[in-house]
């Protein structure tokens, strides 16, 4: 009875619209395809290629053409992603999730320019989506954020901190859940008042939360000394600490690699370790 009770409730909360969103950056899908093992430095190299690809193509080629290469490299990227395992289910969901912006952005073109050219709008904008869907699909985020972060390494002597680059990223990346929770509280207590249907019964809560947490989470750090007025040897000690987890060991196998392996097969995922990583994590 509890068991019917619950998909009654979930096909309820389904029809109102309150079923949860998936993870906006995707979530991984486990694998053993080529690019699930390929580096995760390489897979974001490829990304930014193919993006500023098809932004070139979209830019500066005559329409029709444009159109041609840009269908033609969409069908690379979906061949792509089905051949490590993700299904056509995986693509159609990126663009279901981006349908109204789709919607909108191709009316507009054809209004503004003609059906040539949003053709080459809207398929410039999917291979971005799809390749960027494929991307978070065979890799973990903490993988990815890995490489960013190491590659952002040759530049500290331009003044980049790579530490503080990580905990800028981590914070982003740990918030759009938090956030979506909020939304999704809020949307559960409107519907609950029978005011599913009342935007301000679900913004402006999510809002009051969402700025209640900032609040809470600029405190913490400020109270660890990571706030504006970072003293520099904390900020060293993170930065030494990340370089240290991003050298390889004597075994020739990066720490990055241990932690992809472990998420990929199910295994125990390694943890950096340390004092200054400690000290963020606590």
């Amino acid at each position: 009875m509890s068991g019917r009770w619950a998909l009654g409730r979930r096909a309820r909360w389904r029809r109102r619209g309150l079923d949860p969103a998936p993870p906006l950056l995707g979530r991984y899908a486990p694998g053993d395809s080529v690019l699930h093992r390929a580096g995760a430095g390489a897979k974001l190299a490829g990304l930014a290629l193919t993006a500023l690809a098809a932004g070139l193509v979209r830019s500066l080629a005559p329409p029709a053409p444009a159109a041609a290469v840009l269908l033609a490299l969409a069908a690379g990227v979906a061949a792509l992603a089905l051949a490590c395992g993700l299904g056509l289910a995986h693509l159609l969901t990126q663009l279901r999730r981006l349908a109204w912006v789709l919607v909108l952005l191709g009316a507009a073109q054809w209004w503004l320019e003609g059906p040539v050219r949003a053709v080459v709008v809207l398929t410039a904008v999917v291979v971005c989506v799809w390749a960027a869907a494929t991307l978070t699909a065979t890799t973990p985020v903490a993988v990815l954020l890995d490489a960013v972060v190491a590659g952002l390494r040759p530049l500290r002597r331009a003044g980049v901190r790579p530490g503080r680059v990580a905990l800028l990223l981590t914070l982003a990346v740990s918030s759009i859940p938090v956030v979506a929770g909020l939304l999704a509280q809020s949307r559960a207590a409107a519907a609950a008042r029978g005011l599913e249907r009342d935007v301000r019964a679900v913004l402006v809560p999510t809002a009051v939360r969402t700025v209640a947490h900032a609040e809470a989470l600029a405190e913490a750090l400020a109270a660890r000394g990571l706030d504006d007025g970072l003293n520099d040897e904390l900020e060293d000690e993170l930065d030494d600490e990340l370089e240290d987890e991003l050298d390889d060991e004597p075994g020739g196998e990066p720490r990055g690699a241990g932690r992809a392996e472990g998420a990929r097969t199910g295994g125990p995922v390694s943890a950096p370790s340390g004092g200054g990583w400690a000290r963020l994590r606590r």
